[in-house]
């Protein structure tokens, strides 16, 4: 044992305790320097993720928001204030109100309202004054799409021309001489001179209202800079004109014009107020995109109302003394709005990830620290015959492990704020202090609990072991727990955000029951195969059985290490799944097959024999579809559908939608009724007796025969009736023979269907035809910024969590290493075979690896159906297409190789170590693994 510095002489009945003073602490980190440094890893790289999670979170979701912002449009990513200026309204100072110094008071004052979190880009800020009103231009070789519809012209004075523009042909231009009726210099772009034959000292004349009016003279033809940026995105055509049609026309013959826009100086403003209606002054102020945050996506929605329509927008009045001042958003509330809900629909997914590694990671810390115990515990009960007290030694061994986890977690926090960069650091300096709590108090307290009272050493195993009442109560009330949190998540569900610690924590509750109930089953396999075991004639099995058998009742802690990342593992291979499933179905119910034509009426003749010869393409299955034909007692909306019944069955069978379509149902029918196939709701109504059905040819009776919730080619929630065609072709020759039978819509199954293909076949027939394929609308189904990041959390989450269990696996592994080697070198002393080592080797820790695999795969299938009901991926698998509308809620779907890869990974990696370790011990050499024994 290795030599202890002299401590300050102690006594066992007062328990004082020896100072924790600094050599005592060196020499025992020096003792075992390889011990030190792993858990000094250990903690760093689980306090760097911990660390790491939730500000990863916070990038992740803010990325997404500004991604979402940044991609829209200036003018739906902007709050604007508007004034509608005009003789009329303003009759004594309009022209006043309009200068750039009026202008840029009334900016200034509202950018005093503007407060956090909503946030506006200054250097983006846009503010002028354009006409009210788009004015005839009336000059004949101005250019007319349409004859005798003029093309319009806005009008635009915003300042810092000369900073945005470069300077083609021509001159800026200037204030004009008057106001009103006069002539103002303008420029235009290049796109615009180039269309609307405009050049320098070309004169446009704006009609006015009455017989005002006002002459523009092109004096320069400009060229943008900074294209993208705000100023040039206030006007939709301010870079170049736009064809636009005049409103109110027939749409069969729609007449056209040019709309252009002109800059003229700010100063010459007031020239503009002779046009109709007047001008409006604007302030459009685009939002800081860097920014905005997730976590106040909702303040910043009721900021924006205040500004809007709340008390603010009545002080922002009367501070700038225009009544008329209007302030509104085009579109950021409706962007910011929806992230939010979407965010509180996705979060509690990844609080279940993050608890179920968080408490894996606290678990594999609190082997670490059950290692370090053992490694210590002769050294411990050692001093506590000598007289130590519990608490000297608590001081001391809290002095060691804090010197090796504080400066780590430290050191793990600070790589954690450089890693990943973001405003807030409360949540990831509470993690890594967690941490090193954790670390700095497992191995004292339960060495403390090792030598509290000093025993003989007597083996304890699993198999022996008797459960003691304290621990038959515990494990009753985690059942308990575990049964109300199960109960709470599948009654709440998190559609709605609302997901608490409790909840969150329910597939690592649900691991732990599995934990205790194996534990409370693990024996009696054993004991069972002791006996025969014990007849057989070779040694290794015996051996092997005899040892799992003496197994330490302290694998507790790997045991519900290895299930509960096993079940989060499962259980995010399941998220995935479930959201691929729900796109799949997404997909097929917009399209009702693997592809789809329709057609307002009829098809046109032969299309289906041309639709079946193409690659790809396995069946053809024509529908007649008949839509919002009404019960008439009731009034029930409903969908008729007639199809051939085979092709029909064939369809609904390779779609998945039904495997046991009654064709042959269809085919008959008795007294004068058509056998139909109906949905729940028109079953109740149409009861077993005959039920008219009004289609467009005519009225037949038909009598329900059979019930389907679903139907190929139906959409999802409304209600069907499904005919056979021939059956009604047969009983109505002349409706088969007037059309009224054809079908509307023809439904394909296959593999590969080229869409390209397909539609050049359909619009061949007819250009009415709509073509809709399966893979093109899955493809369609893309992940938001926030679905894909979410996904991205989770994925890293899990993946971290199959690390933890492979280290918990390897840490159980290194707990009994010892003993292991001492048994294997006694063996080969005793005459054992290499081989029949290694395979002891493996059989010693097989069963407890088993008992893990097993019950890991068993706890993730069982965890689906358990949380189903309560956890809704609608959010995390579709945005708002009108298409994921109509499908059901997606819920999680198990995923078989989530639940046996990593089973069956961590059997190869135990196994491939029990190996090499049996290996190295025949290397090493008896005598050396013996005298180790000896020192233990």
């Amino acid at each position: 044992m290795t030599a202890l510095p002299s401590p300050r002489p102690t006594s066992a009945e007062d328990g004082t305790a020896p100072s924790a003073d600094t050599p005592w602490i060196r020499t025992r980190l020096r003792a075992a320097p390889g011990a030190a440094l792993a858990l000094s890893l250990l903690v760093l790289v689980t306090a760097f993720l911990a660390a790491a999670l939730p500000r990863a979170i916070d990038v992740q979701e803010d990325t997404a928001l500004r991604d979402t912002v940044a991609r829209a449009s200036v003018a739906d990513r902007s709050v604007t204030a508007t004034l509608d200026v005009s003789w009329l309204s303003f009759p004594y100072n309009a022209e006043s109100l309009v200068t750039p110094r009026s202008l840029a008071s009334t900016e200034s004052v509202f950018q005093s309202f503007v407060r956090p979190p909503l946030a506006l880009d200054r250097r983006q800020t846009v503010y002028g004054v354009r006409t009210a009103q788009a004015a005839p231009a009336m000059d004949a070789y101005l250019p007319r799409p349409t004859a005798h519809t003029p093309p319009e012209a806005t009008v635009v004075a915003q300042p810092d021309l000369d900073r945005f523009t470069h300077v083609v042909d021509g001159r800026l231009p200037r204030p004009g001489s008057g106001t009103g009726t006069g002539t103002v210099e303008a420029a235009v772009t290049e796109r615009t001179a180039h269309i609307m034959h405009l050049r320098t000292g070309s004169v446009v004349h704006l009609a006015g209202g009455g017989e005002a009016g006002l002459a523009m003279r092109i004096t320069g033809v400009v060229r943008p800079l900074h294209g993208g940026a705000a100023y040039w995105n206030e006007e939709p055509d301010l870079k170049a004109p736009t064809l636009s049609t005049v409103p109110g026309q027939d749409p069969s013959d729609p007449k056209y014009y040019w709309h252009f826009t002109a800059l003229i100086d700010d100063r010459a403003a007031g020239a503009l107020l002779g046009l109709r209606d007047g001008v409006t002054a604007y302030w459009r102020h685009p939002a800081d995109t860097g920014a905005l945050t997730a976590r106040s996506a909702s303040g910043l929605v009721d900021s924006i109302a205040a500004l809007t329509s709340g008390p603010q927008a009545a002080q922002l009045q009367q501070r700038t003394g225009l009544r008329g001042l209007t302030v509104e958003e085009e579109g950021l509330a409706t962007l910011v709005d929806p992230f939010g809900r979407e965010r509180a629909a996705t979060a509690p997914l990844v609080m279940v990830a993050a608890v179920g590694v968080g408490t894996v990671a606290v678990i594999v810390l609190l082997m670490a620290g059950e290692l370090a115990a053992a490694r210590r515990r002769t050294e411990l009960v050692l001093l506590r015959a000598r007289g130590a007290g519990l608490r000297g030694l608590a001081v001391r061994l809290l002095g060691e492990s804090a010197l090796t986890a504080v400066p780590s977690a430290a050191v793990g926090l600070v790589l954690a704020l450089l890693v990943v960069p973001t405003q807030r650091f409360a949540a990831a300096v509470a993690a890594a202090g967690a941490v090193a709590a954790v670390a700095s108090l497992a191995p004292p307290v339960r060495a403390l609990l090792s030598v509290r009272t000093v025993r003989p050493g007597e083996p304890e195993d699993l198999v022996r072991a008797r459960p003691s009442r304290r621990r038959t109560v515990a494990e009753l009330t985690v059942v308990l727990v575990v049964t109300g949190a199960v109960l709470a998540l599948r009654r709440r569900g998190t559609a709605d955000g609302g997901l608490d610690l409790l909840t969150a924590a329910a597939p690592v509750l649900v691991a732990v029951v599995a934990a205790v109930v194996l534990l409370r089953l693990y024996p009696l396999p054993l004991r069972l195969l002791a006996r025969p075991a014990a007849r057989l004639r070779g040694a290794v099995l015996p051996l092997g059985v005899a040892r799992a058998g003496r197994a330490p009742a302290t694998a507790t802690l790997p045991l519900l290490a290895v299930l509960v990342a096993l079940t989060v593992t499962s259980f995010g291979g399941a998220v995935l799944s479930g959201v691929s499933a729900g796109r799949d179905r997404a997909a097929l119910a917009a399209v009702g097959a693997d592809a789809g034509i329709e057609a307002p009426a009829a098809l046109p003749a032969g299309l289906a024999d041309r639709v079946r010869h193409l690659d790809g393409v396995r069946d053809v299955a024509p529908v007649r579809i008949e839509s919002g034909l009404r019960t008439e007692p009731g009034g029930i909306v409903y969908d008729l559908f007639m199809v051939d019944p085979a092709t029909y069955a064939r369809l609904a069978a390779a779609t998945g939608v039904d495997d046991g379509f009654p064709a042959g149902a269809l085919d008959g029918g008795r007294a004068g009724a058509f056998a139909a196939v109906v949905s729940p709701r028109l079953a109740g109504e149409f009861g077993s007796s005959p039920t008219v059905v009004r289609a467009s040819a005519g009225s037949f009776d038909v009598r329900a025969v059979a019930t389907r919730k679903a139907a190929a080619g139906a959409t999802a929630g409304r209600n069907f009736v499904i005919v056979s065609s021939k059956a009604l072709a047969k009983a109505r020759p002349d409706w088969l023979d007037a059309g009224s039978l054809s079908p509307t819509a023809l439904y394909m199954t296959g593999d590969h269907i080229d869409g390209d293909s397909l539609r050049a076949t359909a619009h061949q027939a007819s250009a009415r035809l709509t073509v809709l394929v399966r893979s093109e609308e899955r493809a369609a189904l893309k992940s938001t910024a926030l679905q894909s990041g979410t996904q991205h959390v989770y994925l890293a989450v899990v993946a971290a969590g199959g690390g933890y269990c492979a280290l918990a696996l390897l840490l159980s592994l290194l707990q009994g290493s010892p003993q292991r080697r001492i048994t294997l070198a006694r063996l080969r002393t005793m005459g054992m075979q290499g081989r029949q080592r290694q395979w002891l080797a493996v059989l010693d820790m097989l069963p407890q690896v088993l008992l893990g695999a097993l019950g890991g795969m068993l706890t993730g299938l069982a965890v689906v159906p358990l949380l189903r009901p309560g956890v809704d991926l609608t959010a995390l698998a579709f945005t708002s297409r009108p298409q994921a509308a109509a499908v059901p809620t997606v819920v999680l779907d198990t995923d078989p190789l989530a639940l046996v890869l990593p089973s069956a990974g961590l059997l190869a990696v135990a196994c491939a170590v029990l190996v090499a370790q049996a290996w190295l011990t025949g290397r090493r050499g008896e005598g050396t693994n013996l005298r180790m024994g000896d020192q233990a």
